[in-house]
């Protein structure tokens, strides 16, 4: 499917529109789809600290009444999730000691992908349905989501 979007017509385009800051979706778990897993590299802003770090982009699946509640047109959300990796000493893969890349620990149990001896990769996430936990947190005095957990669906 090709589209008709031509970005450099809205270079020059003029609004008078504001843009309106939708209401955080409130406290609770949902059910979501975890989308492309894609890895970045990540350093401290005084450098003194670099890593490597999956993001997990996660389409929400917003009930009915919370739609009509905060007046959204999609029945979905996406928002996406980090995980920050502890990398082995010659950071070239994962450090997999004991206490270790526990939130992904915890993306693998929601998706039944931690099982001893059974090969895991991170594009095996796409596609995989989680129960996520979201909260709040305060970002330049407003309330912003953020996912506080994640869990296997029932």
């Amino acid at each position: 499917m090709t589209s008709a979007f031509d970005p450099s017509i809205f270079l020059d385009a003029t609004f008078t529109e504001a843009l309106v800051k939708r209401p955080p979706m409130p406290i609770g778990d949902y059910t979501a789809i975890i989308g492309e897993v894609k890895g970045r590299n990540w350093q401290s802003k005084d450098g003194s600290k670099s890593g490597g770090a999956w993001d997990m982009p996660l389409t929400l699946q917003v009930p009915a009444e919370i739609q009509a509640q905060l007046g959204l047109k999609d029945p979905v959300l996406n928002l996406r999730d980090s995980i920050m990796l502890d990398l082995n000493e010659s950071g070239t893969g994962l450090d997999m000691g004991l206490g270790k890349n526990n939130k992904l620990r915890k993306y693998r149990e929601a998706c039944d992908l931690n099982k001893p001896g059974e090969p895991f990769s991170a594009r095996m996430f796409t596609g995989k349905v989680v129960i996520v936990k979201l909260g709040h947190e305060i970002f330049e005095g407003e309330p912003v989501e953020r996912i506080n957990g994640v869990a296997r669906p029932a």
